[in-house]
């Protein structure tokens, strides 16, 4: 026998009412006439506790009838918490102001998953959506991160419990718009964004709707990666990718890589030389490179300058004539001396914007990724674009796709990035040190560090 009804669902302060059928368990023998099943077919709104694996509502009858609601799958042998920790935003302001929280595990609703989160890696991007707030994004206790990989733990579909995700800052997109037709899938204008419109990964579990995860080889959970480097290519190495990509890089070309200390830098230089074979040139502070300098950098920059403290006078002089040195050295020397085929700036300094057309030659392509802070505008000469052929584009990020290739340029050696491994609480102080540019590589949260 039939019942249909509504059930009211508290979820997060919202009601949302979701209309279904339920079957009738045969707990007692109804009455079999006409007058008992208009009364059990009657709309009835009962109120449902979630914590209870039973639901008991009264029909317009005397009768009290039992719906067995079924407990919600989770993973075997994890309790599932209540309360986790978490590095939020009390109130978004000008400046950071990043604490370490006790919140609530929220429970998922329907379409959605509880994620235990493993490993995120922490990126500039993360100290923008930190302050103001930017447009959309919350006022109050906001919790940022979109570099996130773990396990479902809990959710309504019994058949990704324990599966391995990766979370990113494009969760999702509509798939059927102009943009996503051409494959500009960041252009969306129905897009969510982590931690725009869903709750970043800078805390121990997110529910998220499970549309937005990216499904990650099963080999992952199994020990054969891991993780930690493979959290490197959610953000950081598909951009590098996508990068190179639009860079036209082909086998034997000199490509300079501005910024090439950072997340997004080294591993544009270790893809355009370990899988694309070509030749890089990577830049950065003084203060990064003599890091880089002391550290093992062959497999992703062949020589490392120092960037030039001003783009004028004899300081740039000095700087391009080691620049054209430098490129004379990767061809060997035979070939027309030239400056390099591409450049990609990776860098959230703004000065590294500057001169760019002097950074290729006749044909060039120049490759913006960083964001630096602020309303810059990039000048170059007219007549050096058109006469010289130059070709200018900018990435914000690679997909899913790419997302998943440098995991597998990871999973076969083919590139190595450089990580750091911090603590949760750890992410206060990171994050001040990428906005001073004080950080190398890219540094990557382990919820199991530092916390018993």
């Amino acid at each position: 026998m039939i019942a249909t009804w509504t059930s009211r669902m508290s979820l997060g302060g919202k009601i949302a009412v979701h209309p279904f059928n339920s079957t009738v368990p045969p707990n007692g023998e109804l009455k079999k006439n006409a007058a008992a099943a208009v009364r059990i077919h009657n709309t009835v709104e009962p109120d449902i506790n979630l914590d209870k694996e039973s639901l008991q509502y009264e029909t317009n009858s005397s009768e009290s009838m039992v719906v067995n609601l079924p407990k919600l799958p989770e993973l075997p042998g994890l309790p599932f918490p209540s309360m986790q920790r978490a590095i939020l935003t009390p109130e978004m302001g000008k400046n950071l102001n990043l604490v370490l929280r006790k919140i609530a595990v929220r429970e998922p609703d329907y379409g959605e998953a509880v994620i235990q989160i493993l490993y995120t890696g922490i990126c500039r991007s993360d100290a923008s959506f930190s302050v103001g707030p930017g447009s959309g994004y919350p006022k109050q206790n906001h919790i940022a991160g979109h570099e996130g990989i773990g396990r479902v733990v809990k959710s309504h579909d019994p058949f990704i419990i324990g599966r391995a995700f990766g979370i990113r800052y494009l969760g999702k997109s509509c798939g059927c718009c102009t943009y996503c037709m051409r494959g500009l899938f960041t252009s969306c204008p129905s897009q969510l964004n982590v931690p725009k419109h869903i709750t970043g990964t800078f805390q121990e579990y997110t529910t998220v709707p499970t549309s937005c995860l990216v499904p990650l080889p099963d080999a992952f959970l199994r020990g054969d990666v891991d993780l930690a480097f493979c959290t490197a290519a959610l953000c950081s190495g598909s951009t590098g990718l996508v990068s190179v990509r639009s860079a036209k890089v082909g086998l034997g070309d000199v490509v300079i890589v501005v910024g090439v200390a950072g997340a997004i830098g080294h591993l544009a230089g270790a893809i355009a030389k370990q899988v694309f074979g070509a030749r890089v040139i990577g830049i950065d502070l003084q203060s990064k490179i003599d890091v880089v300098r002391l550290q093992d950098h062959g497999d992703y920059s062949d020589i490392l300058l120092s960037a030039p403290e001003t783009d004028s006078g004899d300081v740039w002089a000095d700087f391009h004539s080691m620049l054209m040195q430098s490129c004379e050295k990767l061809r060997r020397k035979h070939s027309l001396q030239r400056a390099a085929e591409a450049v990609i700036v990776a860098s959230s300094s703004f000065s590294a914007f500057r001169r760019l057309d002097e950074y290729v030659c006749d044909g060039g392509r120049i490759v913006c990724v960083g964001v630096p802070k602020g309303n810059n505008n990039i000048c170059l000469p007219l007549h050096s674009v058109v006469e010289r052929n130059l070709h200018m584009s900018g990435n914000l990020m690679g997909g899913h796709r790419e997302a998943l290739e440098v995991m597998e340029y990871i999973a076969t050696g083919q590139i190595k990035p450089r990580i750091t491994k911090v603590a949760l609480e750890d992410i206060p102080e990171q994050m001040q040190h990428l906005v001073d540019c004080k950080t190398a590589g890219k540094i990557v949260v382990c919820m199991s560090a530092g916390h018993n």
